[in-house]
């Protein structure tokens, strides 16, 4: 969807705002056509994401994309990650701290489920029942938000 580094532009213009009201950016995804610009913004708290919070960050965001962009046709979502989210970036274990996740292992093709414990720049630290384990992220083939890690499901 991002053409151009647009994401990459709008980044620093609303991550002060988002971070000021509370919030991490889990994924900023841009694209403009003629006719409008469209941005998609994932948030995230460690306390969950309402409709009222999608709203807040909207009216916050909107403005500062118009005035940035100097365009007036910009078609703003934004969202939470979900309970179930897939991670797109290594970046989001970090964000995700604490919750539950499952990660495919490229090797053996076996799900392991656990909570996020720690992420580093090239690991991920997961705690569940059989202690806590390390795995590389060269290692995994995908990883989810696991909701039944959390729930003791």
């Amino acid at each position: 969807m991002d053409r151009g580094g647009l994401a990459d532009r709008l980044k620093p213009v609303v991550e002060p705002l988002v971070d000021k009201l509370g919030f991490s950016i889990v994924e900023l995804r841009s694209g403009a056509t003629r006719q409008a610009l469209r941005v998609s913004l994932v948030i995230y708290r460690p306390e969950g994401v309402n409709l009222e919070d999608c709203t807040r960050v909207y009216r916050a965001v909107l403005p500062r994309i118009e005035v940035s962009e100097n365009r007036r046709d910009v078609h703003l979502e934004v969202s939470s990650p979900g309970l179930s989210r897939t991670i797109r970036s290594t970046d989001e274990f970090e964000v995700f701290r604490g919750r539950g996740v499952k990660i495919l292992m490229k090797s053996s093709g076996e799900w392991i489920a656990g909570t996020i414990h720690a992420a580093t720049d090239h690991s991920l630290e997961l705690q569940n029942s059989g202690g806590r384990f390390e795995y590389e992220f060269e290692d995994i083939a995908k990883a989810q938000l696991d909701y039944s890690e959390e729930v003791g499901g």
